[in-house]
C-alpha cells in the first residue's frame, strides 16, 4: 500500500537528518519542507513536494515551479490539501494549473479531495466531491487521489463512518475509471495506531497520507509494518 508523509513545517535540519535515518529503508512517500528536499536523496523511499507553483515559469518571487522540483529529484506533489483551501484561498482553478505543470514536468500528482462535516451530511449525491474532481485534466495518465474528511483531522472524538468513506471512495474511483485514468486512492485524516485497522477495511483503498502521526517514529512504525 502507499503510504504519504506529509511532514508540513514540522522539523528542523538536525531533526530531519534523524527523520531521513527512520525511514530510510522505508518504500514510503515523504513529502519535507522545501530546504530540505537535497536532504532525502539516497534512501528505498520516494521524494515528493508538498505545494508547486501554478505558473510554469515567470517572475513570482517566492514561488517554486515544477520543473524546479524535478531537478531535485521530486517525483510527487501534493495538490488541493484542505489547508491551501483555508489559509491560502487556493481554488479549483489553480490546483488544475498546478496538476497540468506536475505531469507536464513527468511528476505525479498527489490530488486531495477534501469534505466538511456539513457537505458530508447534506451532500447526499456528493456533489462536492464530484465538483472537486473536475479540476484533474482528461488527459492525466496516472494520478493519487487522497480523500481528507477534514473534521477527522485532529478530533479523535468524532467517529469514523466506513460506510460513507466506502460511498466516497468509490464514487471516486467510478469517476476516474469512466476517463480512463490510472489511479491509486488513498485516506487521510486522523490516521492512527487505534484506528488503522478500521480504516483499513474502506473499499477500493490503495494507502493512506498521514502528518502527525508521520512525526512519531513509534507511530509510523506501527503503521508501516501493519500496512505492509
Amino acid at each position: 500500500m502507499i503510504l504519504v508523509l506529509n511532514l508540513k513545517m514540522n522539523l528542523s535540519k538536525n531533526n530531519i537528518i534523524e527523520y531521513e535515518n527512520i525511514i530510510h529503508d522505508k518504500n514510503v512517500i515523504v513529502l519535507p519542507q522545501y530546504p530540505y528536499l537535497l536532504f532525502f536523496s539516497r534512501g528505498s523511499y520516494s521524494l515528493g513536494s508538498q505545494n508547486v507553483s501554478k505558473f510554469a515559469k515567470g517572475s513570482y518571487t517566492g514561488e517554486v515551479c515544477a520543473k524546479g522540483l524535478k531537478s531535485l529529484g521530486v517525483k510527487y506533489v501534493l495538490v488541493g490539501h484542505s489547508e491551501r483551501k483555508k489559509y491560502f484561498g487556493e481554488t479549483s482553478s489553480d490546483f488544475r494549473m498546478k496538476i497540468q505543470n506536475v505531469i507536464d514536468n513527468d511528476m505525479i500528482p498527489i490530488y486531495c479531495i477534501n469534505e466538511t462535516l456539513e457537505e458530508m451530511n447534506d451532500d447526499k449525491e456528493l456533489k462536492n466531491i464530484e465538483n472537486q474532481l473536475e479540476a484533474i485534466p482528461n488527459y492525466v495518465k496516472y494520478i493519487i487521489v487522497a480523500f481528507e474528511p477534514i473534521w477527522l483531522i485532529n478530533n479523535p472524538q468524532e467517529q469514523i463512518d466506513i460506510e460513507h468513506l466506502n460511498k466516497v471512495f468509490e464514487k471516486i474511483k467510478t469517476w476516474l475509471m469512466e476517463r480512463n485514468i490510472n489511479h491509486a486512492i488513498i485516506y487521510g485524516g486522523g490516521i492512527n495506531k487505534e484506528n488503522l485497522n478500521e480504516l483499513k477495511n474502506i473499499n477500493c483503498i490503495d494507502g493512506f497520507i498521514m502528518s502527525t502521526s508521520a512525526l512519531d517514529g513509534n507511530s509510523l512504525e506501527y503503521i508501516y509494518n501493519n500496512i505492509n
